[in-house]
């Protein structure tokens, strides 16, 4: 039997797309294995560190290849997408090189019944009727859409993979109640906006109706949502009052605001503007009082100056987010902002950067501390250093903190505990812990 190994690099989106790919080497009677001949690499390519990672886990699996380590290396993902012809060219050693449409037919591809093709307008979609081997173990993603129909300036994702199109929510549902007869008891909806939901097939926004159903799936205890912009909740306030009221659903929402200014949100081309990040942080306010809110900004957009960065860090100082990731601008080529005027220092965008990173983790500092005496929901997820580790209801994985306690406690189940202090990175430290089932 032929083994394969798959390497996935990126967001959880492509993670994803690999245990699609995974799931259909299986059936096809591949076996998965570290030491597999057959070497597929997922690639990212959205900004420039993560085309770098990408090309040198490309480079090392040539040169084992050369070596006679692995008889193939097959690259797939963003980064084909995005450099096309060019990759080809870079790696002629490569066995396959295909794109987000070759998805559904690798394994013809890999073993020579079926040409690669690297479509400008790629419709991939992940269905049921794709197989796929869900690799993480206490959670799962779920993948409500593809694409992204927004063209906010500083970004390649419309480029890479098309215009949102949105799943079937029967589809989704199905794929979620499997899940959830694996013992799995959380999901987390990922697309590139869940605020798109619904527009392309149904004519309207869907996004309510989808956790209204996602809500009444025996066995998930948790729903989280990623990636919500700001102007899509503003349009779609259902969202937020459908979070409110289901109780699956978890007071957690990722609403990427990319800066304040509203000149940079102009020359961004962030719909709605300052305004709807005022009005969407009042509507979750309002309604959502208690959720750990996390944002995503950029620093050093063409055009920030020194008035833009202090209008972001003053408001970030006193923004309700609990949790902020920050990235330094990339000037990506293909990008609507790779020739706009105004680029900034690199030194100055490092500057930038670190002094948002101390501002980011005093909010998180600020938010956890609020917790201690509180009872909170929590998963355990691992056995370290004499610690059950895992994450609260107010942290997604990878991405945001986690919790901590000395009770022995069943992993990837949901649990009630009380805060009693917070590690110097921001932990939460839980004791007085009973089991919790939610109904």
């Amino acid at each position: 039997m032929k083994k394969f190994r798959i390497i996935s690099l990126g967001c959880p989106k492509n993670l994803v797309d690999s245990e699609i790919i995974m799931g259909q080497m299986e059936e096809a009677g591949y076996e998965y294995s570290e030491d597999g001949e057959i070497v597929i690499i997922n690639t990212c390519g959205f900004i420039h560190p993560a085309i770098e990672e990408s090309e040198g886990e490309i480079r090392e699996q040539l040169k084992r290849k050369a070596r006679g380590e692995i008889e193939k290396v097959v690259i797939a993902g963003c980064l084909v997408q995005r450099k096309k012809e060019e990759l080809l060219n870079l790696f002629p050693d490569a066995d396959a090189v295909l794109g987000h449409d070759d998805i559904p037919h690798i394994v013809d591809i890999i073993e020579g019944k079926r040409k690669p093709r690297i479509s400008q307008n790629p419709r991939y979609l992940p269905t049921l009727n794709l197989p796929r081997i869900v690799s993480t173990e206490h959670y799962a993603y779920v993948k409500i859409g593809e694409g992204c129909s927004r063209r906010c300036a500083f970004c390649t994702i419309p480029s890479i993979r098309g215009d949102f199109r949105s799943r079937g929510i029967e589809d989704i549902v199905e794929e979620a109640r499997e899940i959830a007869e694996m013992g799995i008891e959380e999901i987390i909806v990922v697309a590139q906006d869940f605020t798109l939901y619904g527009l392309d097939i149904y004519g309207e926004n869907r996004s309510a109706h989808l956790l209204e159903a996602l809500n009444r799936i025996d066995g998930i205890k948790w729903i989280r949502i990623m990636y919500a912009h700001p102007h899509g909740i503003v349009k779609n306030p259902e969202i937020i009052d459908a979070m409110a009221s289901l109780e699956r659903v978890v007071p957690y929402i990722e609403l990427p605001i990319q800066h304040i200014s509203e000149k940079i949100l102009r020359r961004m081309n962030r719909s709605g503007g300052k305004k709807a990040v005022m009005q969407a942080l009042e509507l979750i306010g309002e309604k959502l009082p208690d959720a750990a809110i996390r944002t995503e900004v950029i620093v050093g957009f063409p055009g920030e100056h020194q008035e833009d960065f202090e209008e972001l860090v003053a408001f970030l100082e006193d923004s309700p987010f609990a949790r902020i990731g920050v990235f330094p601008y990339y000037n990506e080529p293909g990008s609507a902002s790779y020739h706009m005027d105004g680029q900034v220092d690199k030194r100055e965008k490092e500057l930038r950067y670190q002094i948002i990173r101390q501002v980011a983790e005093d909010r998180l500092m600020e938010f956890q501390r609020n917790l201690v005496g509180r009872e909170i929901e929590f998963m355990v997820e691992g056995f370290e250093n004499g610690w059950f580790r895992g994450r609260s209801i107010y942290d997604a994985p990878q991405v945001d903190a986690g919790i901590g306690t000395r009770r022995a406690l069943r992993p990837g189940k949901i649990h009630r505990g009380k805060v009693v202090d917070v590690s110097p990175e921001g932990d939460l430290i839980v004791e007085e812990v009973q089991g919790l089932q939610l109904s």
